[in-house]
């Protein structure tokens, strides 16, 4: 199984991700250990603290990864066949609402497809006017770890209305293995079992918090789930979301 990771901080120096060119090849190579074969690097943007809010600079420092990365290829041959994307994790904030009015915003891999994150504890109403914001300027958002969001774990029903916009959901592997809390643990197990769960993703941060390694929840998922829900998680979906494909029907259980 070749995994595709559309949530990950490899992108060093920008975010509260890789720190450095040498810790971003350490976390490829334990995304490739696990599995990963393509990986989308997506830094928090339009968050006060990062001041990551122009979408060329972002790009800009890609472009730069990408040629460090092929410079390296000889002392460390598993990169050739490592394939990095380009997106951002999008922060629901003023900034962020002002770009996406401006078409300045950076999708995964150049796609339709735009990773939103929201604030821990937002009301559920909120929500939904972002969501409407993005979906009438063209994008289908992709809704980043809503496990993590205080209106869900209240109410894991809600995720239900988002479907129903035409959002995508992520659910973080880290959630689902427990690394998250308790309670985001308990909502990321209800939105698999109720088949509402679109994309499993890393978000991988640094070497020794939340690494990205989507092959260590195999095993957990393989307790409860078919090989065919497990590859649309890991495989399908994100992987027709780099092609800017529709994504197939719901996997459910």
């Amino acid at each position: 199984m070749e995994i595709v990771d559309i949530h990950s901080h490899v992108l060093p120096e920008v975010d509260d991700g890789a720190v450095s060119v040498d810790e971003t090849i350490a976390m490829l190579r334990i995304a490739y250990d696990a599995g990963t074969r393509k990986i989308v690097a997506t830094p928090h943007m339009f968050l006060d603290l990062f001041h990551n809010n122009d979408f060329v600079q972002v790009l800009d420092r890609f472009e730069q990864l990408k040629s460090d990365l092929e410079s390296c290829q000889d002392a460390f041959p598993f990169l050739q066949d490592m394939h990095i994307y380009s997106g951002a994790e999008n922060f629901a904030s003023q900034e962020f609402l002002a770009a996406l009015e401006q078409g300045c915003v950076l999708t995964l891999n150049g796609s339709r497809y735009l990773l939103v994150e929201f604030p821990p504890v937002l009301p559920f109403r909120h929500f939904l006017s972002v969501i409407e914001k993005v979906v009438a300027t063209g994008y289908t958002p992709v809704i980043a770890h809503p496990e993590r969001y205080g209106a869900i774990q209240k109410d894991p029903l809600r995720v239900e209305q988002f479907e129903q916009m035409g959002c995508v959901i992520q659910v973080n592997a880290d959630s689902v293995r427990g690394g998250s809390g308790s309670r985001a643990k308990k909502c990321s197990w209800r939105l698999l079992q109720a088949g509402w769960v679109d994309v499993i993703a890393s978000d991988g941060h640094r070497l020794r918090w939340r690494p990205p390694n989507l092959g260590g929840v195999l095993g957990r998922l393989e307790e409860e789930f078919t090989k065919d829900d497990i590859a649309g998680w890991l495989v399908e979906n994100p992987g027709r979301i780099l092609a800017n494909k529709r994504l197939a029907a719901a996997v459910t259980s």
